[in-house]
């Protein structure tokens, strides 16, 4: 160590990560040989994916994209034919945006594998997903919520998720 990291080190009160600059890529690429994206179609997840993207280039990591469709019951128990059609419709349309994703990928040489996987609570799929596929990092892109109420009664799924997962 040089001087002035020995002494950060030393007196900090907090973590330190030291990184050798020269090999940083290939730390990086034994680390996260595995990148996955939750996307939901947001502009967040839209971020987070470009931001993988770019990354995943650079290190040459696998990618995957998982959108989780929620199954929805129109009178709490009971699926309807509308129910089905209404999912089919949403996977329709999430087909139609990894497709989009996909030809931007590939104008950065990465080649992302696309799930689709319906779900009742988005968070527990993803944190189910990771652990089955050997997930190093997930990268999702954060939703602000507009007000105290939204705070305080909608599920924060990257919430659930920071708090839970354990690659």
């Amino acid at each position: 160590l040089g001087s002035v990291s020995r002494k950060v080190v030393e007196n900090v009160n907090c973590p330190v990560m030291l990184i050798d600059i020269e090999n940083l890529w290939e730390n990086m690429a034994r680390i996260f040989e595995h990148i996955l994206i939750p996307y939901n179609g947001t502009t967040g997840s839209n971020k987070a994916f470009r931001k993988a993207i770019s990354l995943a280039s650079s290190i040459r990591a696998k990618i995957t994209v998982l959108t989780c469709l929620e199954e929805r019951s129109t009178f709490g128990l009971f699926k309807t034919k509308t129910n089905k059609k209404d999912f089919d419709n949403e996977y329709k349309l999430v087909t139609h945006e990894h497709v989009k994703l996909k030809k931007y990928s590939s104008q950065h040489g990465v080649s992302p594998d696309f799930k689709i996987i319906k779900s009742n609570v988005a968070s527990h799929e993803i944190l189910e997903f990771a652990e089955k596929n050997r997930i190093d990092l997930i990268i999702m892109g954060k939703k602000k919520f507009a007000t105290r109420f939204e705070k305080t009664h909608y599920h924060s799924t990257i919430e659930d998720i920071s708090k839970n997962f354990q690659g």
